[in-house]
């Protein structure tokens, strides 16, 4: 990190480029995986002419839990996509993520600053408790469990501008308004 900033305010959106093929393919890939749970309820229901099996039984459950979660996958990738531009601007004043929060977060209001688990994204810890909300299904913050009050994680996986010049400006500029990096743990 050197500290040296490009110009601001920085924006960035979600790419296009990669994230409309990954919302298709999850989409797709939730949908394949429904099929069986669908023959399964079909045969239920006596559309197919056959009794439900035990192996037709073993294999929906499965599926449909890996369908479920590929359309979530899917539905946020497309939420995201249709999110009102620019959804992330940096700029000297604060951060403005419309994923995360519905305000700017003002780097005074930033206590401490650190990548996020996986480094998918950068975690402010804020002064005063502010909602904010977070999607585990998102590039950047996969599995990661909604964050206690007060701390918000800004995603910059999966934006049409490089994540590294992404994190290191959020963190720069955090540092720069009396953020502390996040306490060394004694070995």
């Amino acid at each position: 990190m050197t500290g040296v900033l490009p110009d601001l305010p920085l924006v960035a959106n979600p790419s296009r480029l990669w994230l409309s093929p990954i919302a298709a393919i999850a989409l797709f890939a939730g949908l394949v995986a429904l099929l069986p749970t669908l023959l399964l309820l079909a045969s239920l229901v006596g559309l197919l002419g056959m009794h439900p099996s035990v192996e037709l039984t073993l294999l929906a459950l499965p599926t449909l839990a890996v369908g479920v979660f590929f359309l979530a996958v899917g539905s946020v990738v497309i939420g995201d996509l249709r999110l009102r531009r620019p959804v992330l601007t940096i700029d000297e004043h604060g951060v403005f993520d419309r994923r995360v929060t519905d305000a700017p977060i003002a780097w005074t209001d930033v206590v401490e600053v650190a990548p996020a688990p996986g480094g998918g994204g950068i975690l402010l810890a804020l002064k005063t408790p502010l909602e904010t909300r977070l999607s585990p299904y998102r590039a950047g913050t996969a599995g990661f469990r909604q964050p206690a009050a007060g701390l918000a994680n800004i995603p910059v996986r999966g934006m049409d501008r490089p994540a590294k010049l992404l994190a290191e400006t959020l963190t720069v500029l955090a540092l720069r308004n009396g953020a502390v990096p996040p306490a060394e743990e004694a070995a």
